[in-house]
């Protein structure tokens, strides 16, 4: 999923989003050319954020929220593949919103799981504080140094979510990284397609 082109305008939108702050720099952008996809990504909205120059958890949760309340209680999940992924704040925004009646479904890279699990035995690792709540759902693919799921991407089948930081408060605040949301229909699709084959592979272990 690259970056798209041909931007036409550019504008700033900034929303109140239960609390906190949803951004998002919007960026009217040319009709796709895809062939075959009838008028998914005729016209879309992108936003790129930076860190550690912005906090990207704090723009992330405003984008989650804004996103989970938006599927609540339709029964469409949640979907989201993140490597890692030890940011309380935002796995606590996750409960409440699953509590509230949106369907979370967290798909994780085995290997780095597990590290995370041991590291944080002690205080409870973010997976933990999901026991309890029916709507979260989490799976893995199973552990190895040489295949790993490496996504950091959710979309709520409007807007995806991509970029190279992880659900890490030094991955969204303190690192070199970036966030990109997008609302162009065919990155959107293809996400979600690829989603459900990484969810419904065989080999997953199945947390709950």
């Amino acid at each position: 999923m690259g970056f798209i082109s041909r931007v036409v305008t550019t504008g700033l939108v900034a929303l109140a989003a239960g609390g906190s702050y949803h951004l998002l720099t919007e960026r009217r952008l040319a009709p796709s050319s895809t062939a075959g996809a009838g008028n998914l990504g005729s016209s879309s909205i992108e936003s790129e954020r930076f860190a550690p120059a912005e906090n990207l958890e704090r723009i992330e949760i405003g984008e989650l929220r804004a996103a989970a309340q938006r599927l609540r209680g339709s029964r469409i999940p949640l979907n989201v593949a993140m490597y890692a992924f030890t940011d309380r704040a935002i796995a606590q925004l996750l409960v409440e919103e699953s509590d509230a009646g949106t369907v979370i479904r967290v798909y994780r890279d085995g290997e780095q799981y597990e590290e995370e699990e041991r590291q944080h035995y002690r205080i409870g690792s973010v997976t933990s504080m999901f026991r309890g709540h029916p709507n979260i759902h989490v799976r893995l693919k199973p552990a190895s140094r040489s295949d790993l799921m490496h996504l950091k991407c959710w979309s709520d089948g409007r807007v995806l979510r991509d970029g190279s930081a992880n659900w890490s408060p030094a991955g969204l605040k303190r690192q070199d990284n970036e966030i990109r949301y997008t609302t162009d229909g065919h990155e959107v699709q293809e996400f979600n397609q690829n989603f459900e084959q990484l969810w419904n592979r065989p080999t997953n272990t199945r947390v709950q």
